[in-house]
């Protein structure tokens, strides 16, 4: 083969060249696949991180011409591959991955955690560049493992204390912010060049997640609050708070409807059983049917219905009126149980309301005498009871006593063979006699047999006696002399005035006067009677 000098030594250089390409190319795939990634990326499928920021992200191809800046997705895988780095320096105390080689392994690796998730497989290689996780010399400080660090900023800095604790508290993770920015700044102070600025953020960044925090940089804390990586556990745990408030307060609201029901059921059956037992114990606040409360008797006294009464009495007929008291009329009445009872309808008191009446009733229940008659019972009616009867009967009062077969106290003070003992009675007797113009009937006879010979008018002056003591008894109280006047009249003093009719007594058809006999007054007391007879001599 012949040929030119010059052009031999040329095809000799050109394969020597291609030779040497050639070997230094499988030198380099040797080396690559050779190298693998000391970084374990399982967290990257437990942390709760935002995946829908890469979901819809697609990268642009390598020939399209785009002038975009890179999304938020690829600045959320920067800030999850740094969770990586940061377990990395933990574990080797170094900032970076050693070499090329191994840091185009991690990504590899990083990337195929990253389809687990469907998303797009080049997102890796379009948003993370490998050099970037590569040491060398000459970044931050000169930085390059954790006794540079120590060495440049001493074995404590700011960050070791704002950083340490749960960073999940927004105040702890402003503490621990701040701190990053201080230390970029002693940093930067000691490297010189501005244009690391970011370099040495990140490696504040590092030695906050990987050394200081104590709960490592997989917590949530250290990922969202170092890292800046949004949670999905934010927006969880938000959602289960509200959803237990929910539900909380549905319990509550639930649990005290049922407490209350169960209340209302509970008074609404104790009062039915009290009704049922005559509701007839105790001086208990007992709300009928919406109406004000009412007070019943404490001591064993029967709390008696009104119709119970007006049933037992014929509803208060003529027939069975038997008498008037002190304060009112009495009715004899038979019981459904065959008791025989007497009435009292009370007409006439110094009662202010029920309370009152009713604290009289349980005094006289706890009086007990073998000379007093017991009281069995008691009933009230009120306007505003919420029975429609009642707006015809108005307040009224009655008293249930045993029924005493052998009469009266009149029966057995004032005897008599006939006639109604009331007739008797001397004030009524005496104020007939007056009516009558028969004063002089009321003057004992034995008085004017021996008259005082000094004296010419004997009757006229025991006259003037009778009169003053039937003016001092009158029924009207406002028409009764003073004792001073009184005296003056039986001494001569004054003229006894004229005696003032005495009223109808409250037009009940059984006062009535036939002759001689005149009703008793209610208004009459022991010490009229005694003043009354004591003017005529009877005492």
């Amino acid at each position: 083969m012949g040929g030119s000098p010059d052009l031999d030594l040329l095809r000799f250089l050109v394969l020597i060249l291609l030779s040497l390409a050639h070997t230094y190319a499988v030198a380099e795939t040797a080396t690559s696949t050779a190298a693998t990634c000391p970084m374990d990326f399982s967290y990257v499928l437990r942390i709760p991180w935002n995946r829908s920021l890469c979901q819809n992200f697609r990268p642009p191809d390598e020939n399209e011409n785009t002038n975009t800046s890179k999304p938020q997705c690829c600045q959320s895988l920067l800030s999850l591959f740094g969770v990586a780095v940061a377990q990395h320096l933990k574990e080797t105390s170094l900032f970076r991955l050693p070499n090329l080689a191994t840091s185009i392994s991690c990504l590899r690796d990083y990337q195929s955690k990253l389809n687990s998730f469907s998303l797009a497989n080049n997102l890796v290689s379009y948003c993370l560049d490998p050099l970037q996780f590569v040491t060398k010399p000459n970044i931050c400080a000169r930085i390059e493992s954790l006794q540079d660090w120590v060495a440049r900023l001493g074995k404590s800095t700011s960050l070791d204390t704002a950083c340490k604790s749960d960073l999940t508290d927004n105040t702890a993770c402003d503490g621990c912010v701040r701190a990053g920015y201080k230390v970029q700044s002693m940093l930067l102070s000691i490297d010189g060049n501005q244009t690391h600025a970011t370099y040495c953020f990140y490696f504040a960044i590092l030695y906050a997640a990987g050394i200081v925090n104590e709960f490592g940089p997989e917590s949530d804390g250290a990922a969202s609050c170092i890292f800046g990586l949004e949670l999905n556990s934010r927006v969880g745990s938000a959602s289960k708070a509200h959803s237990a408030l929910v539900f909380g307060l549905t319990g509550a609201g639930v649990a005290l409807l049922v407490m209350f029901s169960l209340l209302g059921l509970y008074f609404w059956y104790d009062k039915k059983w009290r009704r049922k037992k005559n509701s007839g114990f105790g001086f208990d606040l007992d709300e009928q049917q919406g109406s004000r409360p009412r007070l019943r008797p404490n001591t064993g006294s029967i709390w008696f219905k009104i119709q119970d009464l007006e049933k037992a009495t014929d509803n208060f007929s003529q027939k069975n009126f038997i008498g008037r008291g002190g304060f009112g009329f009495v009715y004899k009445g038979t019981l459904s149980d065959g008791t025989v009872v007497a009435i009292k309808r009370v007409i006439e008191s110094d009662f202010q309301g029920a309370a009152e009446f009713c604290n009289e009733v349980e005094i006289i229940s706890n009086l007990k005498h073998r000379n007093l008659v017991p009281l069995r019972g008691c009933c009230v009616i009120d306007d505003d009871d919420d029975d429609g009867n009642n707006d015809e009967r108005g307040n009224q009062r009655y008293l249930v006593y045993d029924y005493m077969s052998n009469g009266n106290l009149d029966d057995h003070l004032f005897p008599s063979s006939g006639g109604s003992p009331r007739a008797l009675l001397i004030t009524d007797w005496a104020w007939s006699l007056l009516k009558a113009g028969k004063v002089e009937e009321a003057l004992d006879a034995s008085l004017l047999r021996c008259g005082d010979s000094s004296n010419s008018n004997p009757k006229g002056i025991m006259e003037r006696f009778v009169l003053v003591g039937i003016l001092c008894a009158h029924v009207m109280v406002a028409l009764r002399p003073t004792i001073l006047v009184a005296l003056k009249m039986l001494e001569g003093d004054i003229e006894v005035p004229p005696i003032p009719d005495r009223p109808m007594p409250l037009g009940h058809p059984s006062f009535h006067s036939d002759g001689n006999n005149f009703s008793i007054s209610p208004a009459l007391s022991g010490d009229q009677n005694f003043f009354l007879e004591t003017c005529l001599g009877k005492h």
